[in-house]
């Protein structure tokens, strides 16, 4: 007698297999803007890396725009969304910020902004806003804090000291990405020139 199995229906994919098709959408995607660039990446060439139809795109993203979006949105994730960090200390979220900011992914994403900007102000701000931004607007939060109201307004400044010289060399090639170890030491070093105590 045989045993009747049952086939896993045809149709709309699960949230988890829609989960999964972003992820590898995006990342493949990522491969493909840093190696041909934001104009020289076709909507052809990011669907067919991507395993999925043009049509997916469209209805996923909208268009070309919104995928880069979602995917500068989905490497800045998990650092400083809004103020949503209440697990860490300003010593630890500006840290993560650092490794995070000095990641080849994130890096290579940055170059290609700079890169595009003229002809495409509108990746530049959309990079801005779900990075730098976001860093700042966390910062701010554990400013406020761990050393009270008037010390949110170093936020910016302390998010220009942890890009510092260390970013800018590894926007050139010139070093590699930044340890913890490293990046703590960039971290209690802002903290030293901006006059804020670590909290006891």
């Amino acid at each position: 007698m045989k045993v009747a199995v049952e086939e896993p229906r045809r149709g709309r994919p699960t949230a988890e297999q829609r989960e999964v098709r972003r992820e590898r959408m995006l990342e493949r995607s990522l491969a493909v803007f840093l190696e041909r660039g934001y104009q020289g990446s076709s909507l052809d060439e990011l669907a067919r890396a991507s395993g999925v139809t043009k049509r997916t795109i469209y209805t996923d993203y909208g268009d070309k725009e919104g995928l880069f979006a979602a995917m500068v949105e989905a490497l800045a994730g998990g650092i400083s969304r809004g103020s949503d960090t209440s697990g860490d200390t300003l010593e630890s979220l500006a840290t993560r910020i650092v490794v995070r900011i000095h990641s080849a992914d994130l890096v290579g994403l940055h170059r290609l902004v700079i890169a595009e900007a003229p002809r495409f102000p509108e990746l530049a701000r959309t990079f801005y806003e779900s990075t730098d931004a976001r860093h700042i607007i966390a910062l701010r939060a554990h400013l406020v804090h761990e050393h009270g109201e008037d010390a949110g307004e170093l936020a910016p400044a302390m998010f220009s000291l942890l890009l510092g010289e260390r970013h800018r060399q590894r926007l050139l090639g010139v070093e590699g990405p930044a340890s913890e170890v490293e990046a703590l030491r960039i971290v209690r070093e802002a903290r030293r020139l901006l006059g804020l105590t670590p909290r006891r």
